[in-house]
């Protein structure tokens, strides 16, 4: 039986070198993408980082000619999904998009089952939503320089909110504890919403949010925006100053987003996948819904992306590290 089995193996064999043919280089030759690609959000749905990869998603399915789908894969402050991602076959059909606790996680958790820089690789950078400085109305600072004053004054009394321990918003508010040399004190919840609910009521004094979750209090007067966490003004809020015109030059607190494919994913897909995305974030379109999303697109080649991650992880690691921060 088994010099049967040999017979039949060696004949096909045969077959296919006379004929020219062979199965791996068939099963290679079939073009990038043949099947749905999944599409990993570390997030829960229906917030931005998730709006953002559907709103993506549905037109780069256009460009590639198949279909896209978003699976929200949430825990462990996000780690879960992006160990799912950078554990997948390295072929193109699993992504990531994650927003920048990427890289935040890495300074603050103690142990991650993955290495961001040599187990993801970049695909692209896609956009950024800008951080603004809002403080309760009973708060006596009128613009960044006063509300500095008042926490000099008084060291560790003002608390501020965060999505959690290690969270974007509480690195983001030790990160200007060191530049301006003061003390506050840090409330962590278990999500924005909780922490901005708290602000608007008064039992915080201020806190470091995204533009689009604070803009809807701003406008409503129930909190104050003090100042742009960037090097510029943001359209939404033209009245408001950036942290360049009050002092802070060269400093950016952006939160931002990227897509990742894991490493080993052969280049040549790599540079598919950056195409696509590009191409379709360079539309009219997508720069409109983006606008309505509350982001500022922007995209980058794979090697670009990878050194913006760089220089992030490198920041925030020395924020964590100055402030000792760890995640729960």
């Amino acid at each position: 039986m088994k010099l049967f089995f040999a017979w039949i193996r060696n004949s096909v064999v045969a077959v296919c070198a006379v004929a020219g043919v062979s199965f791996a280089p068939w099963a290679a030759s079939q073009p990038f993408p043949s099947k749905p690609i999944q599409v990993i959000v570390p997030v829960a749905a229906g917030g931005g980082t998730d709006l953002l990869a559907r709103t993506l998603g549905q037109k780069v399915s256009e460009v590639l000619g198949q279909p896209v789908i978003i699976e929200n894969k949430l825990g462990a402050g996000g780690n879960i999904g992006v160990e799912t991602v950078a554990k997948a076959k390295p072929d193109g059909y699993t992504l990531l998009v994650s927003p920048g606790t990427i890289a935040t996680n890495v300074a603050v958790y103690r142990k991650l089952p993955y290495d961001l820089l040599k187990d993801l690789q970049t695909v692209t950078l896609v956009g950024q939503t800008g951080s603004v400085l809002v403080v309760h109305p009973s708060v006596k600072a009128n613009n960044l320089r006063e509300f500095v004053e008042l926490a000099k004054a008084s060291p560790g009394e003002l608390n501020y909110g965060s999505a959690g321990m290690g969270s974007p918003q509480h690195l983001h508010a030790e990160f200007f504890n060191q530049l301006a040399g003061t003390k506050t004190n840090h409330i962590p919840y278990k999500g924005q919403s909780q922490a901005m609910t708290d602000l608007v009521g008064g039992q915080l004094a201020y806190m470091f949010s995204p533009v689009q979750n604070a803009l809807p209090y701003i406008q409503q007067g129930r909190i104050r925006a003090l100042v742009m966490a960037a090097s510029q003004r943001n359209p939404n809020l033209p009245n408001v100053p950036s942290l360049a015109e009050s002092g802070y030059k060269g400093v950016d607190l952006a939160n931002w987003f990227a897509v990742y494919a894991p490493a080993g994913t052969p280049p040549a897909i790599v540079k598919k996948l950056n195409a696509a995305f590009v191409q379709v974030g360079n539309t009219p379109e997508m720069k409109a819904k983006f606008d309505k999303l509350g982001f500022e697109p922007f995209f980058t080649t794979p090697e670009n992306g990878t050194d913006f991650m760089r220089a992030e992880l490198v920041r925030w690691a020395r924020v964590a590290a100055y402030a000792g921060i760890k995640a729960e």
